[in-house]
């Protein structure tokens, strides 16, 4: 699937699990996470046909979870807060660790390591000891990546390192699948919100 799928489809998924009653702040921190968890599996990508289109995908989830964070700390900051009372060395244990994997992500062929359930729990685990509300969401959206991959006729390695490849082989990147999946996904952004605010 295109990355936009998947930034769309990680949020749509966050925001389905955390449901309305969280209120609008609640829902903007679930669907940063949801749209950071759901793009961190393709940080192996390095060799694109349309570069900037995977720019643009990290950009978007990089400007989610700056949002949520702005958004957080306009009503009350209750998110921000419960992060700082991790502590500094849990914070700098998960951002130590969360870069470790994204560097390992990056080196990596791609759907091998980064699209592992390894690579799932580490960066949920990462995420957990940097903000505990956070890691449900990126865990979902990461979820959400690999089972979207699964459906594609390129396989992943989901039980990285063993070497076999899942492929359930039912649509193709780009096709009518991957845009019926945006779509859904964004008129479920917009319910989702819409039933917030009511």
């Amino acid at each position: 699937m295109t990355g936009r799928t998947h930034l769309a489809v990680g949020a749509a998924t966050a925001m389905l699990a955390a449901g309305p009653a969280v209120g609008l702040t609640g829902l903007a921190v679930a669907a940063a996470g949801g749209a950071a968890g759901a793009v961190l599996p393709d940080l192996d990508v390095r060799d694109t046909a349309h570069p900037w289109r995977e720019r643009l995908t990290r950009a978007g989830a990089a400007a989610l979870l700056v949002g949520a964070l702005v958004f957080d700390v306009a009503n009350g900051a209750s998110f921000a807060r419960e992060a700082m009372a991790r502590g500094v060395g849990m914070l700098a244990l998960g951002a130590v660790g969360f870069v470790a994997l994204a560097c390992a992500a990056r080196l990596s062929a791609h759907r091998s390591f980064s699209h592992s359930l390894l690579a799932l729990v580490g960066f949920a685990a990462a995420t957990y000891l940097v903000c505990p509300p956070l890691a449900p969401s990126v865990a979902l959206g990461f979820a959400t990546h690999l089972a979207l991959d699964a459906l594609t006729y390129r396989g992943l390695r989901l039980f990285w390192p063993l070497g076999h490849s899942f492929s359930a082989r039912l649509c193709k990147t780009g096709g009518v699948a991957d845009a019926c999946c945006l779509v859904a996904a964004l008129l479920t952004c917009a319910l989702v919100g819409w039933l917030a605010l009511s």
